[in-house]
This record gives structure tokens, C-alpha cells and sequence, in this order.
């Protein structure tokens, strides 16, 4: 029995499923539109020289999503270079090998950052992922993106910024001005 999307069930007509329907619906236009400009023309349009390849297929892609797991259809293509060989066209939008959005990379760190295991991370996120494939090798990777990200900010460089120290509460400031004078006066 199929659940009304009023009553906040899960069935067909749910709410989250309407979204989650959406939701691919408009990431299949967004790269189709990318490949329509890739290739220089639209499905079966004939444009003669202006074409830079052709379609052949598509092939069905997961996508976790805050809203779950999406299913998404992605267009492959064969492009013709300036040197005349042919190269697989790759999106831009969705990378090779994503399977997550960002918004799920950053609750899986966030969980994981707040102390919680690689192993209870699946159960922790389980109403999030909803039976989306979640490895400990990918939350490793995610961490290890973390700490380059962590460690190219460590290394930056600091000369352009000024620093004052602010008697009020002792702690220290940052002056974002860059100027010789500040209007703080640190």
C-alpha cells in the first residue's frame, strides 16, 4: 500500500522521493547541456563542420546525495580533436569517479572529525546514504584530502597579513585593511 507524501511515508509518492526525482532530472539536463556545448551541436542536429563529436549512449551512474542515493544517466560521447583523434569526452560538472556531492564529503568529515570511527561512520550516516556504498578506503581518502587541505593552509603564506594584539580579552587579531594605517590601530 502506497503511503500519501502528506502523511510523511516513504512509498512511492514520498516527498523525498518527488525530490530525489527532481533532483536527477535537472543534474541529466545540467550535463546534457554540457555536452550539447562540448560537442558544438544538439542531439541529432546535423551542423556539418561546427559538430566536435558524437554521442554513443549512456551509462547509468549513483550519486549520493543529501537526499540519498540518485541513480543518474550519464552521457558519453566520442570527440574529435584538432589533431583528428578521437578522445572519450568527460563531464566537468560530475567528475570521473564522483560518487558523492560535497555536501555528503562534508558530513562524512564532519562525523569523523567529531570522533567518530571509520567503522560506525555507515550507521551514523544510514538515514543520509541510505544504502549508498560507503567504504573505510573512502572515508580514508576523504580524510587524506583533509589533511593536504589542512597542511597547504599551514603553509601559506602570512607576510601580507597584520597582526595586533588586542589588550581586550588578550587575544590576538587579524587586520584584514593591508593598509599602513588601520582603522583599528593595531
Amino acid at each position: 500500500m502506497e503511503m500519501d507524501s502528506r502523511s510523511g511515508g516513504r512509498g512511492k509518492g514520498s516527498l523525498e522521493e518527488l525530490m530525489r526525482e527532481r533532483i536527477r532530472a535537472t543534474i541529466e539536463a545540467i550535463v546534457d547541456e554540457e555536452l550539447e556545448a562540448a560537442l558544438g551541436a544538439g542531439r541529432s542536429a546535423r551542423v556539418g563542420s561546427v559538430r566536435a563529436g558524437y554521442r554513443h549512449g549512456k551509462r547509468e551512474r549513483t550519486l549520493s546525495t543529501s537526499l540519498g542515493a540518485t541513480t543518474i544517466a550519464m552521457p558519453r560521447a566520442r570527440l574529435e580533436g584538432a589533431d583528428g583523434k578521437s578522445r572519450e569526452w568527460r563531464s566537468r560538472m560530475i567528475p570521473r569517479y564522483q560518487r558523492r556531492t560535497e555536501r555528503v564529503d562534508e558530513a562524512i568529515l564532519g562525523i569523523y572529525l567529531s570522533g567518530t570511527n571509520t567503522r560506525r561512520l555507515r550507521g551514523a550516516l544510514s538515514p543520509l546514504l541510505r544504502g549508498a556504498p560507503l567504504s573505510k578506503d573512502a572515508v580514508s581518502r576523504l580524510v587524506g584530502r583533509l589533511r593536504e587541505d589542512f597542511e597547504a593552509w599551514a603553509k601559506r603564506d602570512l607576510s601580507e597579513l597584520k597582526v595586533g594584539i588586542s589588550s581586550w580579552m588578550g587575544g590576538i587579531r587579524e587586520c584584514g585593511s593591508g593598509r599602513n594605517e588601520c582603522a583599528c590601530r593595531c
